[in-house]
């Protein structure tokens, strides 16, 4: 399951990367987004994790590197190649989780 918060985000900075005057909050979006996947992964493989999380590995290794290479293109200032990197990220999300429930 992926919160709304989540999607919030990745379709924000989705908006924003675009605009050559909004990189450095880009670049800083996608750094904080790679922290919280490391957190996740790190909670999977140590087995402190709650859930079906541990399963859940290989797929945020997935994300986590799908994440660093926008990173590694918005640092390079390749707008173009990082929104297209960003819309296979979003792709996959909308694959592997399913949308948080609007209530409950």
């Amino acid at each position: 399951m992926i919160s709304k918060e989540t999607m919030h985000s990745v379709m924000s900075l989705r908006e924003k990367i675009a605009d050559p005057g909004k990189r450095a909050e880009c670049i800083a979006d996608v750094e904080n987004m790679i922290k919280i996947k490391e957190s996740h992964l790190a909670r999977a493989e140590w087995g402190s994790c709650c859930g079906n999380i541990c399963n859940l590995a290989p797929q945020i290794d997935s994300e986590l590197q799908m994440l660093q290479n926008t990173l590694e293109v918005l640092r390079k200032e390749d707008s173009t190649k990082a929104a297209s990197l960003l819309e296979d990220y979003i792709a996959f999300l909308q694959k592997n989780y399913s949308p948080e429930p609007d209530h409950w």
